[in-house]
């Protein structure tokens, strides 16, 4: 204990440590470059009394110079694939909203939108999520966040509009401050509002003549709840197990006499990672069988099968 705090106190009297974190970039034979990360010791300060025990990722590297020369020791070739990244979680979604502003490549607009703690405030960024999934842009499941049918559909139409980017939202907010602080007329705000939302409009529509949608995403669209109507439910063809219908239930497919006489019929929208669509539910039921749908995830490796209707065990089944 004693050594301890001796050390502390002498330490405490010692310069900085100063360590540089440094990325190398290396060229071999003139033609593959390599890169690598990690620390140089500059000046080891007070770590000649305490040494630290490094649990650092970066490993050491030894002082170097631009433009040294040095010899290939080793070579190994390594073959993987790269990992997509992690999907978010609905905690993280009020955390990205709140941090949108790291985001803008514009600095003065960055700490605007930094001020202002990014997209929303607190009290209404959980409502907004909330609102998304209600109209059906995204989709929770196991606590993880999927973007709809609907969602890529509006993001795809949007395309690159302003509307759309964290820089529009930066620039309002920088306006509204000033109009605030009397530097700028909220007149003139409101008018350049009416010109961008007409130029919006009329770009929009002329854009809507080139839009194309695949059939996966045109049959996975789910309307979202509408205040006062009560959504039209098409029909996808008889249900398996009674007289009834078989109808889009927006997180599954599900028989319309259910209310009536409670027949349980389902079948599920993702099947091992993949999306049924309307049309391959339509074909199951008239036809007893779908096509090959490529792309379910097993748990070693993906494959292709078709889905069957098992008349004896009244379940959807798997035909390789």
């Amino acid at each position: 204990m004693y050594d301890l705090i001796a050390r502390s106190l002498i330490a405490a009297h010692y310069g900085k440590s100063i360590t540089e974190y440094t990325t190398v970039k290396t060229l071999v034979d003139d033609r593959a470059t390599f890169q690598s990360k990690g620390k140089v010791q500059v000046e080891e300060g007070w770590r000649k009394v305490i040494p630290q025990i490094e649990k650092d990722k970066d490993p050491s590297l030894p002082v170097l110079q631009t433009g040294e020369t040095g010899k290939v020791a080793k070579v190994e070739v390594k073959e993987s694939k790269t990992q997509p990244p992690k999907r978010f979680t609905e905690g993280q979604l009020i955390t990205i909203m709140k941090t949108a502003g790291k985001h803008i490549e514009d600095k003065e607009l960055e700490k605007v939108l930094m001020k202002t703690e990014g997209l929303g405030t607190e009290a209404t960024r959980a409502g907004i999520i909330t609102m998304l999934k209600d109209r059906k842009y995204i989709d929770i499941r196991k606590n993880l966040v999927y973007a709809t049918a609907k969602a890529k559909i509006l993001i795809q139409a949007i395309g690159d509009e302003i509307l759309a980017s964290p820089e529009m939202t930066a620039k309002w907010e920088q306006r509204l401050k000033e109009i605030s602080e009397g530097q700028a007329a909220p007149k003139q705000f409101m008018e350049n509002t009416n010109k961008m939302i007409t130029h919006l409009i009329s770009t929009t529509t002329e854009a809507s003549a080139k839009w194309e949608f695949t059939e996966d995403m045109k049959d996975s669209f789910v309307p979202g709840k509408q205040a006062g109507q009560k959504r039209q439910q098409t029909s996808l063809g008889s249900c398996k197990k009674c007289s009834g219908t078989v109808v889009d239930k927006g997180s599954f497919y599900g028989c319309s006499s259910y209310q009536t006489t409670k027949c349980d019929f389902t079948i599920s929208k993702k099947i091992l990672g993949k999306s049924i669509t309307q049309k391959q539910v339509k074909i199951l039921l008239s036809e007893g069988t779908t096509e090959v749908i490529q792309g379910f995830k097993g748990k070693e490796k993906e494959f292709d099968a078709k889905l069957t209707w098992n008349e004896t065990e009244k379940k959807v089944k798997f035909i390789f």
